[in-house]
């Protein structure tokens, strides 16, 4: 009841902002970290320049939350 699925834009070369650009949808949990129906997805692909894949890795959600308690 926490959750939202929303679109995303990645810009593929940082260098050139105005350039090639992609769209997806990713999951967003805005619930208590308390909450046993959530649980992390799937890790994230990013494509990047020459063909590179820039993996996010459950970390990054982990720090973007440490500063919540389990009840926020």
């Amino acid at each position: 009841m926490w959750g939202a699925r929303m679109p995303v834009e990645i810009i593929i070369d940082n260098w050139n902002p105005r350039g090639r650009r992609k769209y997806r949808f990713e999951t967003f949990c805005y619930g208590p970290l308390s909450c046993k129906l959530y649980k992390a997805g799937p890790n994230r692909k990013v494509e990047g320049r020459n063909g590179m894949v820039y993996v996010e890795d459950d970390w990054v959600d982990q720090m973007a939350v440490e500063h919540r308690g389990e009840d926020e």
